[in-house]
C-alpha cells in the first residue's frame, strides 16, 4: 500500500511557520491491536532538520512523538531510528484501510531538504509469550511519502560574479533572487533587470536611476540565471571605449532593479535606494593577475547523502550543482565522513562529472572524525593511499593512528577543522569529540580551517564580530605558535548539502576559500591551497592579497638579521574597512581603516630580528570580513 499526503501543503523554508500535514496510511497487511507503527525520516539530517510540533495518529495511543521528542529525547540519541512518531494500535487495521495521521511542523532553512517518511511496524506480542524476545520492527515495503520545501520569497538579489575572466575571455556572472536564508528563490512575476560594470570606487547612487541605465544591458528574470559577460568592459571600468591601462584594478556588476515590478511579498533588503530603483553591487572582478595567478572561490568541506548513514542532507549532484551555479564558485571538494568502497567509486564518479577544467574544478575529499579532533584530506588521484580504505587499507580511526599511516603517504593535503571545539553530542556527559590535539606539525598538515558555521578558530578570545563562539585553547594562534605552517581556508562544515552556505544569527551567512591559481583546473586549484595561496572570507569575496619583501603571503621567506622587512597589502573588498591588522605571535603589529573598499597600503615592519610569521585580518563595515595566510619569515645570523 503507500503513506501519501492528504491536503495540499507546499512548505517553505522558516525559522517559525507550522504547517499542518494530514498524511493516509494504507496498510500493506492486517495489523492487530497492540501493534506499535512507527514513521520515520529516512535520512538523519532531515529528522533533524525539521521541527516537529505535533504528531497523533487516529486509533492509536502515542507512545513518542511531537514536542516529547525534543523535550525529553536528544535528537542525536535517535541518529540511527529518526523516529518522529511512535504509537500502539488501539484497534485492529485491517490491508488498504485509510488510516490518518496529524503532523505538525516547521520546515528546514534550507531548500531541497524534504522529508522522506517511512512506516515501520512491530507486531504485537501475544500474551503467552510476553516474557519472549520482541519481535523485530520492520519497514513497510511499499513507497512512503515525501514533504518538500522551497525557497521563501525573495527577500535579497545577489550578484555573483568569478574574480577573474575566464580563458574564453568572459566573466561568469550569476543573477540570483534569494530568500531571506540565502535560497535561490523565483520571483512572482517576471522582472526587469538592467546591470552594468562599475569600476572600483565609482559610487551606484546618486544619479543611477531611469536615465543612467538607458544603455545598460537589460533582460526579463523569474528565477536565477548564469550569464557570461564580456571582460573588456570589466579591464575599461565601465566603459568599452575607455584605456584598460591598469591591469591591476577592479570592477563590479552593479543592477538595478525597479521597486513598482516587486510582488507585496518580494523585497530586495540588500538593496541601496536610488529613486524608484533598487540597487545592487557585485563582488569585485580583477582585471588583472597577481603574478600570473587568477583568484577563485570554492568550498572543500561540506557533506552529502552519499555515504550510508551519513549525516547530509542532498545528493551529491545537487550539492555541486549548486555550488557551480547558485553561488557560482570556481571550484569544490566534497567532505563526506569515511566513504568506503562503492560509496567512494560513486563520489568519485560524480567528482568527475563536474570537473570541467577552466570552467568549474573539483577535487577529491573526504573527512576523518576521530575523539581527538576532525581534519580532511584532499587529493588529485581517486585511487590515492589516503583513501579510506583503499588499495592502501587507510583504516579511519584516532587521530595518532591516522597519522602514522599519512606519514609513509605523499601528495596530499590533511586540514583540520573547528579545532577549538567540543561536540555538542554527548554520552553520559561526554562530548563525542574534542578539540584538535595539535601533535608535533606534518608537512602535509599545510592548511587549517579558519572559520565555519561553529564559529571563528582563530583565538581563544574575541570581539562578537568576528563570531568567536568556542575557546578551547587549541586554536589556530595556539597551533602557530606550536610551529605549524598553516595557511587558511574557510569552509561551512554544512550537513545540508549546499556548499559555501551556513545560517548565521538566523539569517543568510556564506563561508568561502580563495587561492591564487595558475588556472581554474583541477591541478592548478590543488597546487594553490597546497602551497597555501589561500584566504579565508566570511559574507565576502574580497580580494586579498600581501607580500612580505615581495614574497607573497602563505610562502617561506628566509632574511638575515637586520633585514628591513616591509608588507605590501591589496585588498579589493566590498565595503569600507573598519579595521585591517597584521597579525604576528599572537598580537597585532599594524592597524589601519579604510573608507574605501579598496586598499593599497607598504607597512614597514621593522628590521628582522628572529623568525615569526605574519598575517593578515580585516573587517568590512558590514560585517563581512577575511584572513591571508600568514607569511613564515625564517631569520638567520
Amino acid at each position: 500500500m503507500s503513506l501519501t499526503i492528504g491536503n495540499e501543503v507546499q512548505a517553505h523554508c522558516s525559522s517559525n511557520r507550522q504547517f499542518e500535514y494530514e498524511l493516509i496510511w494504507r496498510p500493506e497487511r492486517n495489523y492487530v491491536p497492540g501493534t506499535e507503527v512507527e514513521l520515520r525520516a529516512r535520512y538523519f539530517r532531515q529528522y533533524h532538520e525539521w521541527k516537529f510540533h505535533y504528531a497523533e495518529m487516529e486509533g492509536a495511543e502515542l507512545l513518542f512523538g511531537g514536542d516529547i521528542n525534543r523535550a525529553g529525547f536528544d535528537s542525536f540519541q535517535n541518529k540511527k531510528q529518526h523516529i518522529m512518531l511512535k504509537v500502539r494500535l488501539l484497534r485492529m487495521v485491517t490491508k488498504g484501510q485509510p488510516v490518518k495521521l496529524r503532523l505538525t511542523a516547521t520546515p528546514p532553512l534550507f531548500a531541497g531538504l524534504d522529508l522522506e517518511l517511512l512506516v515501520w511496524t512491530r507486531e504485537a506480542q501475544p500474551m503467552a509469550a510476553k516474557d519472549a524476545e520482541p519481535k523485530p520492527l520492520l519497514k513497510e515495503e511499499d513507497a512512503g511519502c515525501t514533504l518538500t520545501v522551497v525557497a521563501g520569497p525573495v527577500e535579497r538579489f545577489s550578484v555573483y560574479s568569478r574574480p577573474a575572466a575566464g580563458a574564453d575571455g568572459k566573466v561568469r556572472t550569476a543573477f540570483v533572487p534569494e530568500d531571506r536564508y540565502g535560497n535561490p528563490a523565483r520571483f512572482e512575476r517576471p522582472v526587469r533587470v538592467s546591470w552594468r560594470w562599475v569600476g572600483a570606487g565609482a559610487g551606484v547612487g546618486a544619479g543611477a536611476g531611469a536615465n543612467a541605465w538607458d544603455a545598460a544591458a537589460e533582460l526579463e528574470l523569474s528565477e536565477a540565471k548564469v550569464l557570461e559577460l564580456d571582460a573588456s568592459v570589466v579591464a575599461a571600468g565601465g566603459d568599452p571605449a575607455a584605456s584598460a591601462a591598469s591591469a591591476s584594478a577592479s570592477a563590479s556588476v552593479v543592477v538595478s532593479i525597479r521597486m513598482e515590478e516587486l510582488g507585496l511579498q518580494e523585497n530586495i533588503s540588500n538593496g541601496t535606494v536610488d529613486g524608484e530603483y533598487l540597487v545592487v553591487r557585485g563582488n569585485p572582478v580583477l582585471t588583472g593577475t597577481r603574478r600570473g595567478w587568477v583568484a577563485a572561490f570554492g568550498d572543500i568541506h561540506w557533506h552529502t547523502q552519499e555515504v550510508a548513514g551519513a549525516d547530509g542532507g542532498r545528493p551529491m549532484t545537487e550539492a555541486l550543482r549548486s555550488a557551480r551555479d547558485a553561488l557560482n564558485m570556481d571550484f569544490a571538494a566534497p567532505g563526506d565522513h569515511s566513504p568506503q568502497g562503492a560509496e567512494w567509486e560513486r563520489t568519485a564518479q560524480i567528482v568527475d562529472a563536474f570537473n570541467e577544467p577552466d570552467r568549474f574544478a573539483t577535487i577529491y575529499g573526504w573527512e576523518n572524525s576521530t575523539n581527538r579532533g576532525h581534519e580532511n584530506y584532499y587529493f588529485t588521484d581517486p585511487d590515492h593511499a589516503a583513501v579510506c580504505m583503499g588499495r592502501a587499507g587507510f583504516k579511519p580511526g584516532d587521530l595518532e593512528t591516522a597519522t602514522a599511516h599519512l606519514d609513509g603517504c605523499s601528495e596530499f593535503i590533511a586540514v583540520p577543522h573547528h579545532t577549538n571545539s567540543n561536540a555538542t553530542m554527548k554520552k553520559d556527559g561526554v562530548p563525542a569529540w574534542h578539540p584538535y590535539n595539535w601533535m608535533e606539525p606534518r608537512e602535509y598538515r599545510r592548511l587549517v580551517e579558519i572559520v565555519q558555521n561553529r564559529g571563528n578558530m582563530e583565538k581563544n578570545d574575541y570581539s562578537d564580530a568576528w563570531r568567536g563562539l568556542v575557546h578551547n585553547r587549541a586554536s589556530v594562534q595556539d597551533a602557530l605558535a606550536m610551529g605549524h605552517r598553516l595557511g587558511f581556508t574557510g569552509g561551512t562544515d554544512n550537513h545540508v548539502g549546499w556548499p559555501g552556505r551556513v545560517i548565521y544569527e538566523n539569517r543568510r551567512s556564506v563561508i568561502l576559500t580563495g587561492v591564487w591559481t595558475e588556472r581554474v583546473e583541477r591541478m592548478s586549484v590543488y597546487q594553490a591551497l597546497s602551497n597555501r595561496r589561500t584566504w579565508a572570507v566570511c559574507d565576502t569575496r574580497a580580494l586579498v592579497w600581501f607580500t612580505v619583501n615581495g614574497e607573497p603571503m602563505g610562502g617561506d621567506l628566509e632574511v638575515t638579521a637586520g633585514t628591513p622587512l616591509t608588507v605590501h597589502i591589496q585588498l579589493e573588498a566590498e565595503a569600507p574597512l573598519q579595521s585591517i591588522e597584521l597579525v604576528s605571535e599572537g598580537r597585532t603589529v599594524w592597524a589601519s581603516s579604510s573608507v574605501t573598499p579598496s586598499v593599497d597600503v607598504q607597512v614597514p615592519l621593522g628590521e628582522a630580528a628572529k623568525s615569526m610569521h605574519v598575517y593578515l585580518r580585516a573587517l568590512q563595515r558590514d560585517g563581512g570580513f577575511m584572513y591571508g595566510s600568514p607569511m613564515f619569515i625564517d631569520v638567520h645570523d
